[in-house]
């Protein structure tokens, strides 16, 4: 074997055991105790979890007028370094625009600068998308997305939408949908603005919870009436999670997600003051994202959903403006500040410091959360997601005890700030190996541009019937 890594503790959904793993050819061949290769690396006193895999990315994306701040290379710099190693990111199409053309230029913007594997989620905009999801398995995407907001922009109505569930479900496609009442948050900001509201916490007060959870019980029955997958981009609230909790309990084939700026920040920090001469007031702009930041019941109801399995996935929506140049075209009108946060870079040492160190959360759960469920909706079953036999040697060494403070001035995406700026965290990623090489080791990158490999994912489908088998 290339490489074996002994004396770890390997971690997987269904439980972990101190095993030894066999590298070769870039897919893990052997587990077991006394391995011998080439190459051996000790993890003593380390977790060995499969890589991160993050399905709700917006690298190098053009939204609301301005391109994110993060190319492929930088956040690819920033997922590696957190101990993801793979992610799929959304592609807008731009109106007119077909599917298929949308996924090639897409292709093309990311080949060259890539760092990890990337896979990509395509946006429905209108009726004559629908033509094209027969073709999209054939070219490696398994899962599409609605919005249900940002009126006037992407966002399509429900006849379009129930359209697209029932489609999507006729050629093995999983729907996501960002479902927040998109009509009624357009009226609410207008109203707001023509009152001369202009400051960050007024994008939380014009999009309350009842209009997310409203419009998840929308989407789950849309879901439930046609027995069709559907997928919660982005869960925030107290009401969205009733929801969910509803919809399966009924039975319907829902999965959900919340993201890290909804387990650790509340409404309360858009009105943070800053420090930056002349935008003292304006420091909240920092935590605008969509949906926006609820209160502290809501933050303690989803933390308890990710421990009763009612949230199944921690993904990050990273989707990052710099604060100077960009988030201040807001300044003197709320609904102009770029919606989005960073992510990629912290995910997985946050959840695992706040949750497994400190919410007791099972080093189990974190690896279904952040890795196993990702592969097993989004078609990778059998090949990411999981320490076995077979699939690629995603592998990363995870330190426990890794001590540090989050910080802009040491983090490796392209931001002019750190949205966790100050946490300190206790556990992190060592080593990093992506399909059997090393890219990341004691804070030191060893990848080269084009390094990753495009994500060819099969229906989801195909994982419930793997599942069923196993």
């Amino acid at each position: 074997m290339d490489v074996v890594i002994k004396n770890g503790i390997l971690v997987n959904a269904a439980g972990k055991t101190e095993m030894d793993i066999g590298v070769e050819a870039g897919k893990i061949v052997a587990l077991g105790k006394n391995l011998s290769g080439r190459k051996t690396i000790d993890a003593s006193g380390k977790y060995l979890i499969p890589g991160g895999i993050d399905v709700h990315t917006h690298l190098e994306t053009v939204f609301g007028g301005s391109q994110t701040a993060d190319d492929f290379f930088s956040g690819h710099l920033g997922a590696i370094a957190g101990g993801t190693t793979s992610h799929i990111n959304f592609c807008f199409p731009d109106p007119g625009q077909s599917l298929l053309a949308t996924l090639a230029n897409w292709q093309q913007k990311v080949r060259s600068k890539s760092l990890i594997d990337y896979g990509f989620h395509l946006v429905i905009r209108e009726e004559s998308h629908l033509e094209e999801l027969p073709m999209l398995l054939e070219k490696g995407v398994s899962s599409i997305k609605c919005f249900l907001a940002y009126k006037d922009t992407v966002q399509i109505d429900e006849e379009l939408f129930f359209k697209t569930v029932e489609k999507a479900k006729e050629h093995g496609l999983l729907t996501m949908v960002h479902a927040e009442n998109g009509n009624i948050i357009d009226y609410l900001v207008k109203k707001a603005l023509a009152k001369e509201l202009i400051s960050p916490i007024f994008h939380a007060r014009t999009r309350p919870p009842e209009l997310e959870s409203q419009s998840i019980h929308f989407a789950a029955s849309v879901a439930s009436m046609l027995h069709a997958p559907l997928y919660i981009v982005h869960v925030s609230s107290t009401k969205g999670l009733e929801e969910i909790r509803r919809a399966k309990e009924r039975g319907t084939n829902l999965w959900a997600e919340t993201c890290p700026q909804y387990l650790f920040f509340t409404e309360a920090d858009l009105e943070r003051k800053g420090h930056t001469p002349g935008l003292e007031h304006f420091e909240g702009a920092k935590w605008i994202c969509s949906p926006p930041l609820r209160k502290q019941e809501d933050q303690i109801a989803l933390w308890e959903g990710l421990l009763l399995g009612l949230i199944d996935v921690v993904s990050t929506d990273h989707c990052s403006f710099h604060f100077l140049s960009q988030k201040t075209r807001g300044l003197s009108d709320f609904s102009k500040i770029p919606n989005g946060v960073p992510g990629i870079e912290e995910r997985m040492a946050l959840l695992f410091h706040y949750g497994c160190n400190q919410r007791n959360l099972p080093m189990e759960k974190f690896v279904s959360l952040t890795a196993e469920m990702p592969a097993f909706l989004f078609g990778l079953e059998g090949k990411k997601g999981r320490l076995a036999e077979g699939y690629d040697a995603d592998i990363v060494l995870w330190d426990p005890n890794k001590r540090r403070i989050l910080s802009v001035g040491s983090h490796h995406i392209q931001l002019d700030y750190n949205l966790y700026e100050g946490f300190t965290i206790k556990g992190g990623a060592e080593m990093v190996m992506l399909r059997g090489n090393i890219i990341y080791a004691n804070g030191q990158f060893s990848v080269e541009q084009g390094n990753g490999k495009y994500l060819f994912r099969s229906s989801y489908k195909h994982s419930l019937n793997h599942d069923a088998k196993s």
